[in-house]
């Protein structure tokens, strides 16, 4: 089964109005949803916001259902000044951005090319999206995601990011956290995030409202028609 995490209310409420049979479960003060989108038995969760929620809650999810497969969803801050508000970046890598434990043997590696604290997305579900996002036409970039404990938005942050970990796409603050935990249980995953700004570029911003429906109305679409082929 499926699972579909987002980090706000607003994200899984849209998916859940796609969805058929839904059952609530409350589990250690997470809520997950049972049901089926497009026909097919998934689990919707809301993560929580930052690392630490995201990964107590993701292995709860583990725990209690059967999931062979992880798709995030949410919010991201672009770093590339091509990109606009509303793009959709999809995960090859995931990296831990804001990891810094110095030493002599460098066991602690920075970068997309390692896989200490960088995740790889699944193949099969990256060509399943390359698939369905080929003649969209929303703006969709697939490349690497970095993951942080802080919202980036001070140039000292962006240059920080870009030295260690060159060719990231945006920065959010979920994902490698539950890709680790992925990895930890031996399940496939994949993230796609919607840009809800451009760190480089002025008045780039929606307001958060505008901005949060449109998003997420979006991700639902993508994970519906995800599911759809997917399963295939």
């Amino acid at each position: 089964m499926l699972a579909f995490i987002g980090a706000m209310s607003l994200e899984v409420e849209e998916i859940l109005k796609r969805m058929t049979d839904v059952e609530k479960k409350v589990i250690s003060n997470v809520d997950f949803y049972e049901g089926k989108l497009a026909g097919i038995e998934c689990v919707v969760m809301r993560s929580g916001i930052a690392k630490v929620a995201a990964a107590i809650s993701t292995t709860i999810l583990f725990e209690h259902f059967d999931i062979n497969g992880v798709i995030n969803i949410g919010t991201a801050g672009g770093l590339d000044p091509r990109q606009e508000v509303l793009d959709v970046v999809i995960s090859e890598r995931v990296a831990h951005h804001d990891i810094d434990v110095p030493g002599p043997d460098d066991d602690w590696p920075k970068g997309f090319n390692q896989d200490k604290t960088c995740y790889q997305a699944d193949q099969g579900m990256l060509d399943v999206l390359k698939e369905i996002t080929k003649d969209s036409k929303e703006r969709v970039w697939f490349g690497n995601i970095a993951t942080g404990d802080c919202f980036i938005y001070r140039e000292d942050q962006i240059q920080r990011i870009q030295a260690d970990y060159p060719g990231a796409l945006c920065a959010e603050m979920e994902g490698a956290a539950i890709a680790q935990v992925c990895r930890q249980y031996n399940c496939p995953f994949v993230i796609i995030r919607s840009l809800s700004d451009i760190t480089h570029k002025e008045n780039n911003e929606m307001t958060f409202d505008e901005y949060a429906v449109k998003a997420s109305e979006r991700s639902a679409m993508w994970c519906e028609r995800f599911i759809t082929n997917y399963s295939k």
